[in-house]
């Protein structure tokens, strides 16, 4: 996957970056797998409208799921703390993180031609998105510390390739995105 060069700054509240549709495709394809995997984690409906208003989930337990778990970790290492934090907060950064990935979903599809161009807040979400795509991709591919060399040497006929491939890849593209925000702040 090689987009030419990633994102780059047009004008002052606009970056762009052109996808092969190969791109566009795994990019929408993860994205959606992201939205997935969060709404696995919905709240029952709450009998409490404060509760429901402010959201106040009724998890106080860590996902099951090592993907969701990355995701959405434990804030505290004291279970009990970790257990009232998360009821306070999961459901909001369930949907803030579904909302980055959708954010990305609509752009890609919604742009007429390979060129993508967002403005300075989508690419707030382009970036979470992104990140919490390459945790997910990160989880599968067992990435940790000092696991580069080893993903770097998989075979051409092991899958995971492809996975690295993509994580790597995504990577990039966030650091292009990063660089284009920064040109737009020396300014």
């Amino acid at each position: 996957m090689t987009t030419p060069s990633g994102f780059t700054r047009h004008g002052d509240n606009s970056f762009e970056a052109a996808f092969a549709q190969s791109e566009r495709e795994v990019l929408i394809n993860l994205a959606e797998q992201l939205i997935e995997i969060l709404a696995e984690r919905i709240d029952d409906v709450h009998s409490d409208p404060l509760a429901a208003m402010v959201g106040i989930t009724g998890h106080d337990s860590p996902p099951d799921d090592d993907v969701l778990l990355r995701l959405l970790p434990n804030a505290y290492a004291d279970p009990v703390d970790s257990a009232e934090f998360r009821r306070f907060t999961e459901s909001v950064l369930r949907d803030k993180k579904r909302a980055h990935a959708m954010a990305i979903r609509s752009h890609l599809l919604n742009s007429e031609d390979s060129l993508v161009r967002i403005n300075r807040d989508s690419a707030g979400a382009w970036l979470g998105a992104m990140n919490d795509i390459r945790l997910a991709l990160g989880v599968r591919l067992k990435v940790e510390e000092n696991s580069h060399d080893q993903l770097e040497l998989l075979a051409p006929d092991d899958p995971m390739r492809g996975v690295y491939a993509v994580y790597t890849w995504l990577g990039w593209l966030q650091e292009s995105l990063l660089h284009a925000l920064m040109d737009d702040s020396e300014e």
